[in-house]
């Protein structure tokens, strides 16, 4: 099982990926993750929540605008599809493990 710490930097490497082809995005932080998980451990993490997955979709559109090919078109589509449905740290992480994957060739 992945430590909080991998998770969050795995959120950040995935993030960084994004900032890299566009400085435009903010850049980002481990301490987004750290974020939503205090707040979820409050019980009030709809904030840091809806702030990550804004994050997150803001990252896939960055990757949709590069040169890219159908198969990581269709893939991307589904990571945002699965974005969209996330609730909590737990799923935060699924998302950006599935996208590291997808992503690779942006590394």
């Amino acid at each position: 099982m992945a430590t909080e710490e991998m998770k969050a930097m795995r959120l950040e490497a995935f993030l960084n990926r994004a900032y890299n082809l566009d400085k435009r995005i903010k850049r980002p932080s481990k301490g987004e993750y750290y974020a939503l998980t205090r707040a979820e451990e409050k019980g009030n993490p709809q904030k840091e929540l809806k702030t990550l997955k804004s994050r997150i979709e803001q990252a896939i559109e960055v990757f949709f605008k590069q040169s890219i090919d159908y198969k990581t078109e269709e893939s991307l589509k589904i990571l945002s599809s699965l974005n969209a449905q996330t609730n909590n740290s737990n799923d935060i992480s699924l998302v950006i493990e599935k996208g590291e994957k997808i992503t690779e060739q942006f590394k």
